[in-house]
């Protein structure tokens, strides 16, 4: 039996095919069969065989008008992208055509070539101003060279020939969050939505817009229906645990990242996030098992620094932490070196000096609360100018107010070290100062590069970031004291009048009445991050609240999953859980308002507070600190002591129990502390944030003498003296 073809069109086509086959046997030197054949074989969908018989068409006669269009086309389906590009190439000198540029700007795109696609992409849309396809080929060239406002405005034409099409809208919010527009973008992406309500990879960028604007819950949301529809993508598990963590959700975080981590157990971002939790729930051995497994996995000068952070929180031991610190110079400066390059900066000790500070926590951060009033005060310094290299995405108000105050701003998160090295000389920075030491967002690796003369740390990180690039560390006399931690400093130190300003906030509760007199009993309270305590800590403070039984322990800022945590290790040294009041982690003011239920804040250890103490002191509470062998410790030590509080911080475990009962059975003096703190606050260097930015500038001046004299960095002291004989 004959089979039958299954329906006559493929019958009708082979049969056309094999009447195109005899033509060129029997006239094989005849470009014409050779053509109709080649158009035949790419219309049944024979592309090799079609595009083999095309190349022979054109090799009897290069002369055939619309054969290299034809042929790039389906070299381009074929993915030969380099032989597609010279053949719309051939094709475009015989023809000027919109459809050719484009083709030939896609096959370039394709190729990883912008640069050289931006030229066809803008003739196609010049030949066909409202060619929907050449505009989306122009507005995908945009975004690969990097001209994302363009491109955007390519996208926005699009949408105007055409609402409906969901993919270029779908590009502009792409564009608009690149750009920073991320309240537009997320709008661009609720629009797909609404047409094609599963669309992945709408649901994700909405996700990450909610993520950039710090909204949280409802990043959630998008990454959580995403996890449904793709329940086996451990990146959209990773990112919804980020959110979860972001959220306030730390106990949620842990559970799923655990999940995600038994399908992809070698996943680095995974185990990241899960330290990252572990960290903020207060499980430090674990993060910091995680973190060292992280950088076996993927070793980087980012992942070491996670280690330090870590380590920095919980290492007593001061030789340890030392040593620590410095092999990450000798791993990652090292091969560094090699790349330095000299600097040609005029060596005028009096000149206006160019100062360049480096930061991923330009936005609404604990930083943000000693960096503004300096920025603000350089603005009107004739001295100095600050250039701002900003090492993030997140834009606030804040970002926006500090942009203001710079003579230049630059956004550096995209750059590698190499290209940021190149704008910092460029720029013709003088002095470049990190402000983030070895936490998040750091950029030591560049700093190692030596890309400006001077470079030093200030601020961002209580320790040495361990670098020999790193010239200077800028500090407070009272929390880096003469000569007890010199050692721990691969910097020179250069200790200042004030070394941080402290703003507080504007919309601050009024300080009430000391609350231990209404009550009865003293509460001691605690605003740390968790990451900030230990068991050790909670020992310590259990011991202060047995030794005063009617005492109670007020633990704010709590995240869920950490409070557990937390009561746990209470309940270990016999602190039952009615002794215990727990305050939720809130915004500003309600954080502020919670010290109305506290007379006396506690300071855990090794990782002092520093932020939280001046908060806790503009409401009128002072803090009970203890410090230790390492510089970690002494975070504390420059509010109390510029307070006149010195005598708040003990050496010892016994003394800090001895004072903490002392207070407890001393209201009345407590009472009139409180009363009188803000006016203390106020009367003190650190109510004139000025004295730090004459100070740090005094300083910065000082170091670029030694250097335009040919000196080595060297310690160094600037006096309250020295700023009264430089505004003199």
């Amino acid at each position: 039996m004959t089979n039958k073809p299954r329906n006559p069109q493929s019958k009708a086509t082979a049969e056309q095919l094999e009447q195109h086959r005899l033509a060129v046997r029997r006239n094989p030197r005849d470009a014409n069969a050779h053509a109709l054949l080649g158009l035949a074989q790419l219309k049944s969908r024979r592309l090799d065989d079609g595009v083999a018989s095309l190349r022979r068409a054109l090799e009897l006669n290069p002369k055939v008008r619309g054969l290299h269009a034809v042929l790039a086309a389906a070299l381009f389906e074929l993915g030969c992208f380099d032989a597609a590009a010279e053949a719309y190439r051939n094709a475009l000198r015989f023809q000027d055509d919109a459809d050719l540029h484009q083709g030939l700007a896609d096959t370039l795109l394709s190729l990883e070539r912008g640069s050289e696609a931006e030229a066809p992409a803008r003739r196609a849309v010049a030949l066909s101003p409202d060619s929907i396809p050449c505009l989306l080929s122009l507005g995908n060239v945009l975004h690969a060279v990097k001209q994302h406002a363009e491109a955007a405005a390519v996208f926005e034409h699009v949408l105007a020939l055409d609402p409906g099409q969901v993919a270029a809208r779908q590009d502009l919010g792409l564009m608009l969050a690149t750009l920073g527009r991320h309240a537009d973008a997320a709008n661009c992406f609720r629009a797909v939505l609404e047409s094609q309500p599963d669309n992945v990879a709408a649901l994700l960028q909405l996700g990450h817009s909610h993520m950039r604007r710090r909204q949280h819950e409802e990043a959630v949301r998008y990454f959580a229906r995403v996890s449904e529809l793709l329940p086996e993508r451990v990146d959209v598990l990773s990112d919804l645990a980020h959110a979860l963590r972001q959220k306030g959700d730390l106990a949620g975080a842990s559970a799923l990242l655990r999940r995600a981590l038994q399908q992809a157990p070698d996943n680095t971002d995974l185990i990241y996030g899960l330290l990252s939790a572990c960290f903020g729930m207060g499980e430090w051995e674990l993060a910091m098992q995680l973190a060292r497994q992280a950088l076996d996995a993927r070793p980087s000068a980012a992942a070491h620094s996670v280690v330090l952070f870590i380590l920095s929180h919980c290492c007593t031991d001061a030789d340890e932490l030392t040593r620590e610190h410095f092999a990450f110079a000798k791993r990652w400066e090292t091969g560094l070196r090699p790349l330095r390059q000299p600097h040609t900066n005029d060596r005028d000790p009096r000149r206006r000096l160019r100062i360049g500070m480096v930061s991923g926590d330009l936005y609404d951060h604990a930083v943000t609360n000693f960096v503004a009033p300096v920025f603000a005060a350089f603005k009107e310094s004739d001295g100095v100018e600050l250039y701002a290299y900003y090492n993030n995405s997140i834009e606030d108000a804040m970002t926006e107010q500090l942009r203001g105050l710079a003579a230049a701003w630059c956004n550096i998160q995209n750059l590698d070290d190499e290209a940021a090295e190149r704008l910092i000389r460029e720029d013709g920075i003088d002095i470049l100062i990190d402000l983030s030491g070895h936490s998040a967002l750091n950029r030591l690796s560049l700093f190692a590069r030596k890309p400006a003369p001077l470079q030093a740390t200030w601020i961002g990180y209580a320790g040495t970031t361990g670098l020999e690039a790193m010239d200077y560390i800028l500090c407070d006399q009272f929390q880096v004291p003469e000569e007890r931690h010199d050692n721990q400093f691969s910097e020179q130190i250069v200790r200042l009048p004030l070394g941080a300003p402290f703003m507080s906030a504007s919309y601050s509760p009024p300080v009430n009445p000391l609350p231990a007199l209404r009550n009865g009993y003293i509460t001691f309270g605690s605003f740390h991050r968790v990451s900030k305590l230990n068991r050790e800590v909670i020992r310590q403070w259990s011991k202060l609240l047995h030794a005063i039984p009617n005492a109670k322990m007020l633990l704010g800022g709590m995240q869920m999953g950490s409070a557990d945590t937390l009561i746990d290790w209470f309940a270990e040294h016999g602190i039952v859980g009615d002794r215990l009041i727990l305050r939720q982690r809130t915004h500003v003011y309600g954080f502020l308002e919670q010290h109305h239920e506290v007379d006396v804040c506690l300071s855990p250890f090794p990782y002092s507070g520093s932020t939280t103490i001046g908060h806790a002191a503009w409401m009128g509470v002072p803090t009970l600190a203890t410090v230790g062998s390492t510089n970690p410790s002494y975070g504390a030590a420059s509010f109390l002591a510029h307070l006149g509080l010195s005598n708040f911080i003990a050496d010892d475990e016994a003394a800090y129990v001895a004072l903490g009962v002392y207070l407890s059975q001393n209201p009345s003096a407590l009472a009139s502390l409180r009363a009188t703190m803000r006016e203390r606050f106020n009367n003190s260097l650190l109510g004139h944030p000025g004295v730090t930015a004459m100070g740090l500038e005094c300083a910065l001046r000082k170091i670029w003498e030694r250097w335009c004299n040919g000196e080595h960095p060297a310690p160094l002291r600037v006096r309250l003296s020295d700023l009264a004989r430089a505004s003199s």
